[in-house]
């Protein structure tokens, strides 16, 4: 545990993350840079350590502490989706999208929004389809993570997910040293690994690989021989010449998984991809990082912390210690950028609070901050109810005597119109089925094409040595994955002729813009590759 000590009355920044629990005392003004009070480091479940911290350092605090935070919740949603804006008025469309694509069955019960890949802002009910990231926390996880603040006396007034702020930190430090290059940001968790690429086109969230810090824990345990999990543990926190020597054997598995995932982006996007950067991770397990970016071919991101806290309006008080680039995420939640004005701030209650900014809390589970206003609302609604229990009393006689009435007058209401409601459900059921035949109709006569032309189509352009397994659509065209049976030195070849007379066919070139190469591999037999072409639609002209 980490301590930087001085007295402060003034609110707190804490994230919880996979491995940590960083808290710093914060001097926020209305205006000018935020002031690091203080700042402390603990393990993910010293409860105990940071509440010692707390009444060590905030003892002239006697009710709730303000606090900004952030975490990493076990049931998270963060996904580049392309959808249809507009659509985003209707309160059941993004609800109903997030249940059929990533199968969560009650969406009712997360807070969910859309935020733009690129910018980080919320997308507006407007335009036509386009790429945004959904952005989602179950409603069950926040309430524990509020809970567990409300232990420590203290009442967050921003809980973010932290993935969120810290993606717009990076992508902010590549703008303003106007990289080229994308840079990919790991998550490490116990089961398994999350990338996030940040390029040109915004964040890209590919799937998570299987392998997280529980395969790093094997191969140790292998390497070193050890079996107590506590000695696996301090074990991988020294960081000796003989643990960075085998580094790589640890690293292997998560990184086997990342470097296809790296490599089909820049085969994707055409942009290359420059560093990596493990988030979260600890001074203790720092290492892993380079050996992590060797196996996936790239290399570790480094931040100059000083510099950038002073481009964001961050500045330490005297005597606290140099924060590490590990408490990135943590600060990212009161960086504000160069252009950004407190003028257009949102409102408190409101979930987007401006870019890379998403209040998770629910408010209504929450206490007030001010304890004399509580008082005063305690002791007036005990009077109000006094007084209201006298008077609702006679109104209890009043009500006896005319309920019986107007049930009476009620009841014949609904007889009188039951068969004006049966006649309106039956035109109802009608029209509901006339409905879903139009609805038919207008999909088979808007596809771009017929599906058994273009097969043949595609069968005819192929050569002899290509063998089609799949065909999947999407909503920008289609994708064919196959076989391609030809030595090394004619493989691309063959494939670029390919794809060449199929844009020459006249059922395919009026259909498709364009035919890309996305995927080319080999397989372990002998001149033989696995290949994935991307068919591009045209536009529709206006």
């Amino acid at each position: 545990m980490l301590f930087n000590t001085r007295n402060s009355r003034h609110s707190l920044l804490i994230e919880v993350n996979p491995y940590q629990i960083l808290a710093a005392g914060i001097d926020r003004p209305d205006s000018g840079p935020v002031t690091i009070e203080m700042a402390a480091e603990f393990e993910r479940g010293d409860d105990e350590g940071l509440r010692a911290w707390l009444e060590t350092n905030f003892e002239k605090q006697t009710s709730w502490l303000p606090a900004i935070a952030s975490f990493v919740p076990p049931e998270a949603l963060l996904q580049r989706e392309s959808v249809v804006p507009r659509r985003l008025a209707d309160p059941a469309y993004l609800p109903e999208l997030v249940r059929e694509q990533y199968k969560i069955e009650n969406p009712s019960a997360w807070k969910l929004l859309t935020l733009s890949p690129l910018e980080g802002e919320q997308v507006a009910a407007e335009g036509t389809q386009r790429p945004v990231l959904v952005c989602g926390v179950s409603h069950s996880n926040v309430q524990l993570m509020q809970q567990q603040l409300l232990d420590q006396r203290l009442l967050p007034y921003r809980l973010e997910m932290g993935i969120l702020p810290l993606l717009g930190a990076i992508a902010d430090q590549q703008k303003r040293a106007s990289e080229k290059r994308a840079v990919v940001v790991v998550v490490i968790e116990q089961e398994h690994t999350t990338a996030y690429v940040i390029g040109k086109e915004g964040v890209h969230t590919p799937a998570p690989v299987r392998h997280g810090f529980a395969s790093i824990v094997q191969a140790a345990r292998r390497e070193f021989n050890l079996d107590q999990a506590d000695a696996i543990r301090d074990r991988l926190q020294l960081a000796d010449d003989e643990l960075l020597l085998r580094a790589s054997k640890f690293v292997r598995a998560i990184g086997r998984d990342l470097k296809p995932l790296v490599d089909s982006y820049e085969m994707t996007t055409g942009q290359p991809v420059g560093e990596i950067y493990c988030a979260y991770l600890p001074p203790a397990l720092s290492w892993i990082a380079e050996p992590l970016a060797q196996v996936i071919g790239r290399t570790p991101y480094v931040l100059d912390c000083a510099a950038w806290q002073s481009a964001v309006g961050i500045t330490p008080a005297e005597g606290v210690k140099p924060l590490g680039q590990h408490w990135l995420g943590a600060l990212s939640l009161v960086a504000q950028p160069e252009g950004t004005s407190a003028a257009t701030a949102p409102k408190p209650e409101a979930v987007y609070q401006g870019p890379w900014r998403v209040d998770c809390r629910i408010s209504a589970a929450l206490p007030s901050g001010d304890l004399v206003r509580r008082r005063f609302i305690t002791n007036a609604i005990a009077a109000t109810l006094a007084v209201a229990a006298v008077v609702f009393t006679f109104w209890l006689v009043y009500l006896g005597r005319t309920l019986e009435s107007e049930i009476a007058g009620w009841q014949q209401r609904i007889a009188d119109n039951k068969g004006q409601v049966n006649a309106l459900e039956a035109d109802t059921r009608i029209l509901t089925s006339a409905a879903g035949r139009i609805d038919s109709a207008y999909g088979l006569m808007a596809a771009p094409y017929r599906l058994s032309e273009l097969l043949m189509a595609l069968g005819h352009n192929r050569p002899a040595s290509m063998q089609i397994e799949s065909l999947d659509s999407l909503p920008t065209g289609l994708v064919l994955r196959g076989i391609l049976r030809e030595p090394s030195d004619r493989a691309k070849i063959i494939l670029d002729q390919c794809r060449q007379q199929m844009l020459k066919d006249p059922l395919i070139g009026a259909r498709f813009a364009s035919i890309g190469l996305t995927t080319f591999s080999r397989r372990e037999e002998a001149d033989t590759f696995d290949f994935e072409l991307t068919f591009r639609l045209k536009e529709a002209k206006p």
